[in-house]
């Protein structure tokens, strides 16, 4: 139970701070992260995000992967996701992968985060353990990629 103590969207901010995330604010009595080269996160759907985090897990051996929701159908999961290595991406490759129902969210974006350990709202499916042990957002990239390709093979025409 990450959030019996608290009980003001301050008391949540504090202990998402103490696990080190220090991008963390407090607006109109929500909480949120801030993304940033160094924090960020990927949203998918429920179906491809299950195959991703059961990939991390298993043969990234990822020891934390978080990833929240919102109660609903069909709502997205997020992956917050430690910073990419390699280039930066491009607004072509950021376009192909909304094209395939995925989102990165990056420097400047909004991230909701969880306030409370109820099942209803925005949950943790997998809280965090620590802001230094997130996957590499290219890591959960080239993960979401490979499960595509498994789910959706695209023809190459030449």
């Amino acid at each position: 139970m990450m959030f019996q103590q608290c009980h003001t969207a301050t008391d949540v901010a504090a202990v998402y701070r103490r696990l080190g995330f220090t991008r963390v604010c407090c607006v109109s009595g929500r909480v949120s992260l801030i993304a940033a080269p160094r924090l960020g996160a990927v949203a998918m759907s429920p179906k491809l995000g299950v195959r991703v985090r059961d990939q991390l897990v298993g043969h990234h051996r990822c020891e934390s992967t978080p990833i929240l929701t919102h109660t609903g159908t069909n709502r997205a999961w997020v992956f917050l996701v430690g910073p990419a290595w390699g280039r930066a991406m491009t607004s072509s490759t950021m376009h192909a992968l909304a094209t395939r129902g995925i989102r990165v969210l990056v420097g400047g974006q909004r991230i909701w985060l969880p306030m409370n350990d109820h099942p209803s709202g925005w949950r943790w499916l997998s809280p965090p353990v620590a802001a230094d042990q997130l996957p590499a957002r290219t890591t959960v990239l080239a993960a979401a990629r490979l499960e595509l390709d498994l789910l959706l093979p695209q023809r190459i025409s030449r």
